[in-house]
């Protein structure tokens, strides 16, 4: 596969999405699904007269089919709607449309609340993303176009095309993950991958740096990582600016690139499975930048996007357990698991950070980083280690907005047991099986700027999203089987923008 056939993947032009489109009047269709609000029945009945005989109550979970003269209404019970999240409206109408495409219409007719608007067409659009376009004779089907109906949208039609065109890059920003991370690994190499971002930076009219071999020869962390694969370790840095350009403090987000991850010479065993999508951090900052761009959000200070990249293999040259590899500010590290290799990948790009950017006081970092965040929050939360409760307060606001569920660790050094008697650090806590997620935070922590009295300078968030990127690509009700959720696009382009 060639840069400009990835490329094309990841237009949603090629991606079979339906059209949305709004309109005010529900009579029109034959088919509608119709949302049933709890303590609203009154409301819906004199829409539709004939629920009155069918007592809706609109709780969650009530399903029911009423012909309204020769048309269908499905009537869905929602519950409350002022109880419902973002992630609830995004999954329920990505479950609706899914639902409805089963009998192959040329239309789907929905009720939707007029400030749903963007939720809604964001997951419709992350439903409808299907895994058949990475295959040679993807379906041909068009996809049913999608009409989403309120009365208001007779005053309001501008409004509502405004936000369907918002929701619509939302999706596209975390398809860009989505699709990225089903790449096979043997086609995503890091240099495919790099060569990936630089065209699509350029397509973005993003500046965007590319460093690799002899560049990057001071940075051994990040290059021990690849030490063992044919393909060299990279580092991409995007810079975005305000809209009234460079600021004089700025931000630094860190994403992960590990294109594959076999655990090192130490191993995954039967964990290899999936491990193409080790690289999710990367592309959730790549995402992310898109939905900025492209909806024109305003950035709250010049953002570096770093996305190292990496591929953990077991050749012979592969880095060992007991080996000491220099950091690119002069820390060492001890290895003491291979497979511990995210956080070295991620530290090196820091470290970029500190060398090349004095105004950087904000670092943040995505990946997929530990199993052991797997094993405490499951699937459904993203945990998130942050040094300073103003930002961490910023991240569980824009997590609401995003409907990311997120989880925030105590920020208590006593944790930090990342010690070495040969090394400054090692990748690994004395006692990693204890609250592991929390201690890679606190490594990655050790490479932030310090003053003299060796305190850090700079706040730090880091985002562990090994479970909740949902790799075992298990098909949902409001997503289709082959990729994964998609998380933290929306929370990184709300937290870094105004």
């Amino acid at each position: 596969m060639t840069v400009q056939q990835i490329l094309k993947l990841l237009d949603p032009k090629n991606q079979n999405l339906p059209k949305i489109s709004v309109d005010s009047v529900s009579s029109k269709y034959n088919k509608v699904n119709v949302l049933a609000f709890q303590g609203k029945e009154k409301g819906l009945e004199k829409e539709f007269a004939c629920l009155k005989k069918e007592k809706i109550s609109g709780k969650k979970g009530e399903l029911k089919e009423v012909f309204n003269g020769k048309q269908i209404l499905w009537v869905q019970g929602v519950g409350k709607d002022e109880k419902m999240t973002a992630r609830e409206i995004r999954r329920l109408f990505g479950k609706i449309y899914l639902g409805a495409t089963a009998g192959k219409p040329k239309q789907i007719a929905i009720m939707c609340p007029a400030d749903w608007v963007t939720l809604a067409v964001l997951g419709i659009h992350t439903a409808a993303l299907s895994p058949s376009i990475l295959k040679t004779s993807p379906t041909k089907e068009s996809a049913p176009e999608v009409i989403l109906i309120d009365k208001s949208f007779k005053a309001k039609k501008a409004q509502a095309e405004k936000m369907i065109k918002e929701g619509e890059i939302m999706a596209e920003g975390k398809n860009v993950m989505r699709v990225l991370g089903a790449l096979a690994p043997n086609i995503l190499s890091t240099e495919m991958y790099a060569s990936v971002i630089k065209a699509y930076a350029k397509q973005l009219k993003v500046p965007c740096q590319h460093l690799t071999g002899k560049q990057l020869k001071k940075y051994e962390l990040l290059n021990a990582v690849s030490e063992g694969s044919e393909h060299e370790s990279q580092l991409l840095i995007l810079t975005l600016h305000p809209k009234n350009g460079k600021t004089k403090n700025a931000t630094a987000m860190v994403g992960k690139g590990l294109c594959y991850d076999s655990g090192g010479l130490q191993g995954k065993g039967v964990y290899m499975k999936y491990m193409k999508e080790d690289m999710a951090g990367s592309a959730s900052v790549l995402g992310a930048i898109v939905d900025i761009i492209k909806n024109k959000r305003n950035l709250k200070e010049t953002t570096y996007f770093l996305l190292p990249l990496a591929e953990n293999m077991m050749g012979n040259k592969a880095m060992r357990a007991d080996d000491v590899w220099t950091a690119g500010d002069g820390q060492t590290v001890e290895i003491i698991n291979t497979d511990a290799e995210g956080r070295l990948a991620l530290a090196d790009a820091m470290c970029y950070v500190k060398n090349n950017f004095k105004n950087v006081d904000k670092f943040m970092t995505i990946a997929t980083l530990t199993g052991s965040c797997i094993i405490a929050l499951g699937e459904t939360y993203t945990g998130v280690v942050c040094n300073d409760e103003g930002l961490k307060v910023d991240v569980y606001n824009s997590a609401d907005i995003s409907g990311d569920f997120i989880h925030a660790a105590p920020w208590d050094m006593e944790y930090d047991d990342n010690n070495s008697p040969h090394a400054d650090i090692a990748n690994l806590g004395e006692k990693d099986r204890d609250a592991g997620w929390i201690k890679a935070g606190l490594f990655l922590a050790r490479f932030l700027p310090k003053d003299k009295d060796g305190e850090y300078t700079a706040k730090f968030c880091h985002f562990d999203i090994a479970g909740s990127i949902d790799m075992k690509e298990a098909g949902k009700s409001w997503r289709k089987k082959g990729f994964s959720s998609g998380v933290g696009v929306g929370l990184l382009s709300d937290l870094l923008t105004k």
